[in-house]
């Protein structure tokens, strides 16, 4: 399993575990890069749902509060 195709799926699960959570579509959702770092933007036909920062050096995830405008304008282009 890809490294890309892991973070995602740890992404959604880690969405998934909020109460009320919005289920995320695998097809829209994905990595991301902007300004140097690395994301995974969860995405559905709504638009952005949650983006999680992965951290450098233990590849782990952090869910943003916010996020980089420009991660809203890559809609679907984070395959």
């Amino acid at each position: 399993m890809s490294s890309t195709t892991d973070l995602t799926k740890r992404a959604i699960a880690a969405h998934l575990r909020q109460p009320g959570a919005l289920q995320p579509s695998c097809g829209l959702s994905g990595p991301a890069t902007a300004a140097g770092r690395e994301f995974v933007v969860l995405r559905n036909t709504g638009g952005v749902l949650a983006v999680y920062r992965v951290l450098p050096v233990s590849r782990t995830l952090k869910r943003l509060k916010r996020w980089p405008a420009t991660l809203n304008d890559q809609a679907g282009a984070a395959k």
